[in-house]
């Protein structure tokens, strides 16, 4: 009699313990048991990665280097980002030389225009063809030449309002058993068009640390653009 009293509060409490109690915990509501369910793809994001394209309408048309980072929510199909890009400026060719640097601060909606779902591209993956638009705030800096360099072309510094306009493909991949953070990773490529209204040009000839004032030129474009390849990598929780 004694033996089988253990033996039945052990069997009691592995059936409060056991495999059908564990499951019907709600922390598992993000589980996904099947590669090729539909995809929900709504969270908070974060994005990192690099860009490399040129700025024209400037006194100097320089090619811009740096990297972009950005934070937001995915509304499904939609995604709404706070977007801050970090450029050195340099001049375009063979040299590396540095120019400038820029900023951008802004805020862009992304909208996946066509889907294609993971029976075509693998369990679990998604891949998405996306426009996007939206408006920043653009810093220019540019530096004045070092003693040991040739006499150039110094714009004035500049801030602008410009919209931006873009596309691109993401690549989508869900954990399908995430646990924790996160869960999706993605990869974007895209473009990115910028416009501003043109200023005028003020700049200066200099050479080390002296400069004059360089004539003004007349005006002959009513925008500023640039151009801007980007690539990154998202997560998303």
């Amino acid at each position: 009699m004694r033996n089988f009293r253990w033996v039945l509060i052990v069997g009691v409490c592995l059936g409060i313990t056991g495999r059908g109690f564990a499951w019907a915990d709600p922390a598992h509501v993000d589980w996904v048991e099947d590669p090729y369910a539909p995809h929900v793809t709504r969270g908070a994001t974060v994005r990192l990665g690099t860009a490399v394209g040129f700025l024209y309408g400037e006194l100097l048309d320089v090619l811009a280097l740096g990297a972009t980072t950005a934070v937001g929510q995915r509304f499904g199909r939609l995604t709404i980002e706070s977007e801050l890009d970090i450029l050195t400026l340099q001049a375009k060719g063979p040299s590396s030389q540095r120019l400038g640097d820029a900023e951008r601060l802004g805020v862009i909606a992304r909208f996946d225009v066509v889907r294609i779902g993971p029976q075509w591209v693998g369990g679990n993956s998604l891949l998405a063809f996306y426009v996007e638009g939206g408006a920043a705030v653009a810093w220019n800096h540019w530096y004045k030449p070092g003693w040991n360099e040739a006499m150039r072309v110094v714009p004035d510094d500049t801030k602008r309002v410009e919209g931006q306009a873009g596309f691109g493909v993401a690549l989508d991949h869900r954990l399908q058993e995430p646990i924790g953070f996160p869960h999706r990773i993605g990869w974007f490529l895209g473009w990115r068009l910028a416009l501003a209204p043109h200023d005028s040009d003020i700049a200066s000839v200099c050479r080390g640390a002296i400069c004059r004032v360089a004539s003004t030129m007349p005006q002959d474009r009513f925008t500023d653009r640039s151009m801007l390849f980007q690539s990154s990598l998202a997560v998303t929780w």
